[in-house]
């Protein structure tokens, strides 16, 4: 019976893991997909971006750090950047960013600090990203975005 439980709470909270990033991404694409004023500079409308996991786990081993070490910032404690990061998940990736945020309740709090603030407003406005993922830890929120390297086709003779 506790087993039926426990795998009945992991389905649930897979469920609800799975609305979250949907709700999240939909937000974040509601929003490039109108176009938005950051700082003095408008952004024209962007394409819509697509769920990553490996960038999801980035950003969430990133949060985890930056709550254990009690930093903010864009470089860890031992010097590394975002591309250091998505290289440790195995993303490809062709370009990269990053938005941080600590202190926020809720996502709508930290997408709304980070679209009063021009740089990482126009990070969510990239046109050339194409993937995202985003975590919480505590009160420290992580977004990484990417768009990967592409694949190398054989070339047949």
């Amino acid at each position: 019976m506790r087993l039926s439980i426990f795998l009945f709470m992991l389905c649930i909270s897979q469920l609800l893991t799975a609305q979250s990033e949907a709700k999240i991404l939909s937000m974040i694409n509601e929003i490039r997909e109108s176009g938005c004023r950051c700082g003095n500079k408008y952004m024209n409308a962007a394409p819509s971006l697509h769920w990553n996991d490996k960038l999801e786990r980035s950003a969430k081993n990133y949060a985890n750090h930056l709550k254990q070490t009690g930093r903010f910032s864009h470089y860890s404690a031992d010097g590394k950047d975002i591309g250091d990061r998505i290289d440790a998940v195995g993303y490809n990736w062709m370009l990269v960013g990053e938005n941080i945020a600590e202190g926020q309740k809720n996502i709508d709090e930290a997408i709304e600090d980070w679209m009063e603030s021009p740089s990482h407003c126009t990070m969510i406005m990239n046109p050339e990203v194409t993937e995202m993922g985003l975590a919480r830890t505590g009160s420290h929120w992580v977004q990484h975005f990417g768009k990967p390297m592409p694949s190398q086709k054989a070339i047949k003779k």
